[in-house]
């Protein structure tokens, strides 16, 4: 499997919010538009030196929207190669929405991109997109 350049990944972010601001519509940063309707939604945790859950399975095609908050301090999620991290707000500060449609199939890593404390390096996770199965 190639692993991806991670440069024509479109990706759009919020914080919790304003995405009511924008109705069921929202624009990726590639300026294509999805319904809400059509994304698979993720929740993912941020907490004591890992990502619940570590590991995302998606089709190439699909649109993932990861829904992120933290259980304790400040975090971060970078995803390597792509030019994205972003900050992952304190328990009961929110959360980050982040829209993924990545453009070619592979793993997408991602680690915590805040010192957070001792364990910090362990904080890692990956995104697989795989090619579309036939029917």
């Amino acid at each position: 499997m190639r692993i991806p350049s991670g440069k024509s990944v479109g990706v759009w972010l919020l914080m919790a919010g304003m995405a009511a601001q924008l109705g069921n519509r929202q624009a990726t940063a590639t300026g294509r538009t999805r319904a809400a309707q059509d994304r698979r939604v993720v929740r993912m945790v941020a907490e004591r030196f890992s990502f619940r859950p570590s590991r995302v399975r998606m089709q190439l095609g699909e649109a993932l929207e990861l829904h992120i908050r933290s259980e304790d301090t400040s975090h971060g999620l970078k995803i390597l190669g792509s030019g994205l991290d972003v900050r992952v707000p304190k328990r009961g500060r929110g959360e980050v929405i982040l829209l993924f449609e990545p453009a070619e199939a592979g793993m997408y890593r991602f680690e915590c991109s805040r010192l957070c404390g001792a364990g910090h390096n362990f904080m890692r996770g990956g995104i697989l997109v795989e090619e579309p199965s036939d029917p």
